[in-house]
């Protein structure tokens, strides 16, 4: 039982754990089409799911991929820049453009997640180096320009710490219009993974997520809840490497490192590939179902900094005076992200 509730009994689309039942709604965000694909910049600190993330946007007929730009969090911002520019050059994409950002927080200490994805950022894997090298105006000007620039507003996929994103919404408030949607990868309205609170991208720069959550840009938040559900297991991985191709040789060592991790820290047989959620919402419109939340974040000292509270019952809304201001992740189709995943590394060299 939950408050009340027989969770059993919920059915498939609504959000767990949560006081209420929160159930699913219309997503406000837009989505690409092969005909009119969705122009789209991912900020990345790559990263293993990163790295799957960057290549489904890179295969997909329904992503215009304008840029990758780079913030320090998976491993070192440098080391991430190189592994951005590296993917990219592995999938057949240095097209694309590549610029750094921030090396940490806007406050606060330095926050690494090298013990999951290893001191590299990509684990074990190595990549031929690319011929290119990243923009030199750096990740938020680079961000800005192509917001100013394009015939039409462009979507964010944020899938690292946030801060590159609220730099942007402080030194360019005046584009925030000409941002379409900010899909990110982030928080949880359960527990957190870092900490019994916090998912690992919003506690390693609370500030800079709390202005981005107050910024009044359109969000959908692709939080621990759904992402845990984004899972590939060791066929997955086989799937990958039968494609007989770089790119699916990359994935598949990049699944197997984090799937031998998770065996070794929790016996768990599977991995959740969760920046990719983040992508794969704006391509198919049905395949995350989302719910209305007003999402907070905690910045305080304590031990729930790092945490987005989420708020969806309308009683309370009403009462406090307060509307949603994210849509956020609840469910996911599970075979159905995984053949897109695979569809999609099928796709490049």
């Amino acid at each position: 039982m939950s408050a009340g509730y027989t969770v059993d009994e919920w059915g498939p689309v609504h959000a767990i754990p949560t006081f209420h039942k929160a159930g699913a709604g219309e997503r406000t965000a837009p989505f690409g089409t092969a005909e009119h694909p969705i122009p789209l910049i991912i900020d990345s600190d790559p990263g293993l799911d990163d790295a799957l993330a960057i290549g489904l946007a890179a295969a997909s007929p329904e992503i215009q991929l304008l840029a990758v730009t780079t913030v320090g969090g998976n491993a070192d911002v440098t080391r991430c820049t190189e592994n951005a520019l590296r993917l990219l050059h592995a999938y057949g994409r240095d097209d694309v453009p590549v610029a750094e950002g921030a090396a940490g927080a806007l406050l606060g200490s330095i926050v690494r997640a090298t013990e999951v994805h290893g001191e590299s950022g990509i684990g074990s894997t190595t990549l031929e180096a690319s011929t290119n090298a990243a923009r030199p105006e750096g990740a938020v000007a680079l961000i800005a320009r192509l917001l100013e620039t394009h015939p039409e507003p462009v979507a964010i996929a944020p899938i690292g710490p946030l801060t590159n994103i609220a730099l942007l919404l402080r030194l360019y408030p005046h584009l925030s219009s000409r941002i379409s949607h900010l899909c990110l990868m982030g928080g949880s309205i359960g527990e957190g993974n870092t900490t019994a609170s916090a998912e690992f991208n919003i506690i390693a720069d609370p500030e800079a997520a709390d202005v981005v959550f107050r910024s009044g840009v359109p969000i959908t938040m692709i939080g621990l809840d759904v992402t845990h559900q984004a899972l590939l297991d060791r066929e997955s991985a086989a799937a990958l490497r039968a494609l007989g191709t770089t790119s699916g040789r990359i994935a598949a060592e990049l699944t197997e490192f984090a799937l031998d991790r998770n065996l070794e820290w929790s016996g768990s047989t599977t991995t959740a590939i969760h920046d990719a959620v983040a992508v794969a919402h704006l391509m198919v419109p049905d395949l995350v179902a989302v719910a209305p939340y007003h999402v907070t974040v905690d910045t305080t000292q304590g031990p729930a900094r790092g945490r987005t509270v989420c708020d969806g019952l309308p009683y309370r809304l009403r009462r406090d005076g307060r509307q949603p201001n994210a849509d956020v992740g609840i469910v996911i189709d599970r075979g159905r992200f995984e053949r897109l995943l695979v569809d999609a590394f099928a796709r490049l060299p």
